[in-house]
């Protein structure tokens, strides 16, 4: 079979490059838009012809060489062969269609907020196990694949983390340890601290946890391994964090991302806000600290409970409210709450949430999301019923990976 030429055009949400040949549309991994590459079929996604670039044959100014040796063949990265700044620009890109198709225009003047140093940020990883060789060892899935690569290195981690990862497999190695399925890790960002949580196949196994833990901590001496919870500490405020509640993983972006959501929402010391997809407060105890009232809504147990220690900590005025979204806010009064922040996961708000939100016709709502797609289709909702966009931003908080975070004020009526 001829090899097959490509000549993309156009970034696609996922890391991808369209191109079009004969009519027929490819997505096509490890290429930048005006590249001539020769690419490799590798199936069909979402109903889309996928290829990957095997060579370049006219490169994009933008191309650079990626730095990981996994690159290509690793699943966690997408964009390493992109200069920085024009990451930067594909992502912009990419919500600025997302936004289009759904019938709504990206202010012109919304920033693309990057960072200085776009590596070493994520300070939780989640790394498979596999036996490999006959041994443990960790790493993560292949592109678009079940099967998972041991690494050694990865340039995207806390070093801490890259560091700590022998040393979780040889401890397994010398207790034999069976059936491992992944290790989830969080590096305090202020401290020594390395919060560890090892997931196993099946049903949990009675297994010598405790002398695990002390192997592993003879191994790191420099490190201080922690089982329950560790501390997550920005602008003078202090939070508990467990590692089966969420967090955001890249620390340096996430002071970047709240700051922008807090200035778009404006609150102060008269503002009831009610903060939805609360998690454990980090977002409310901010909003408080600068004197308004938060109501927070989190249907999660674990994170309600460490939500309601992080207000006690920071002696701020959030109170709880457990249960979905939708549910909570039917209960709640028209002219209790003047804005709202909400920071759903990536499949956004439910359609009841949506209408919720539109019945209670709050002054201003503030949209955080990771996922352009269902952001700009909750958007159109709201914009339908009643409000209109006023402000965006889009903040990498992902950098050499196609993930996108994007922020938008939102007011109600008005010209």
């Amino acid at each position: 079979m001829a090899p097959l030429i490509l000549r993309p055009t156009a970034p696609a949400h996922g890391g991808a490059a369209v191109a079009r040949e004969d009519g027929k549309v490819w997505l096509v991994n490890y290429a930048l838009p005006g590249e001539v590459v020769e690419a490799e079929p590798r199936g069909r996604q979402g109903g889309v012809a996928v290829a990957a670039a095997t060579r370049v044959i006219e490169a994009s100014p933008h191309r650079v060489a990626a730095p990981c040796p996994y690159f290509g063949e690793c699943g966690g990265c997408q964009l390493q062969h992109a200069s920085y700044s024009h990451q930067l620009e594909l992502k912009r890109q990419v919500v600025d269609e997302a936004w289009s198709r759904a019938g709504l225009r990206l202010p012109p003047e919304a920033p693309v907020l990057g960072m200085t140093d776009p590596w070493r940020y994520r300070i939780r990883g989640e790394f498979e196990a596999i036996l490999h060789g006959g041994t443990w060892r960790f790493g993560f899935h292949r592109l678009r694949s079940h099967s998972v690569l041991p690494i050694e290195t990865c340039a995207i981690h806390d070093l801490r983390i890259e560091q700590a990862l022998p040393a979780f497999a040889q401890a397994a190695n010398e207790m034999r340890l069976e059936d491992l399925q992944n290790l989830l890790l969080t590096a305090e960002p202020n401290g020594q601290g390395l919060l560890w949580r090892m997931r196993h196949r099946g049903r949990a196994p009675s297994w010598p946890r405790d002398e695990y833990a002390r192997r592993v901590a003879e191994l790191l001496p420099e490190q201080v391994l922690l089982d329950d919870a560790m501390t997550l500490n920005f602008w003078d405020l202090s939070f508990r964090v467990r590692s089966d509640t969420f967090v955001q993983t890249n620390y340096r972006q996430m002071l970047v991302l709240y700051r922008t959501a807090l200035d778009m929402l404006g609150a102060g010391p008269t503002d009831r806000v009610l903060d939805l997809y609360a998690g454990i407060g980090t977002i409310s105890v901010a909003v408080a600290s600068d004197g308004a009232s938060v109501t927070a809504i989190e249907e999660n147990p674990r994170a309600v409970q460490l939500g309601r220690l992080n207000a006690r900590i920071n002696s701020a005025r959030v109170d709880y409210l457990p249960g979905t979204v939708e549910t909570v806010m039917r209960r709640i009064r028209l002219g209790q709450y003047q804005a709202a922040i909400l920071d759903p996961p990536r499949a956004g708000c439910e359609p009841a949430a949506i209408a919720e939100l539109i019945r209670l016709g709050l002054d201003r709502l503030v949209y955080v999301s990771c996922e352009p797609s269902t952001h700009a289709r909750d958007l159109i909702a709201l914009v339908r019923g009643g409000y209109r966009v006023r402000r965006a931003a889009i903040v990498d908080m992902f950098p050499q990976t196609y993930h996108i975070e994007s922020v938008a004020l939102l007011e109600r009526g008005g010209a």
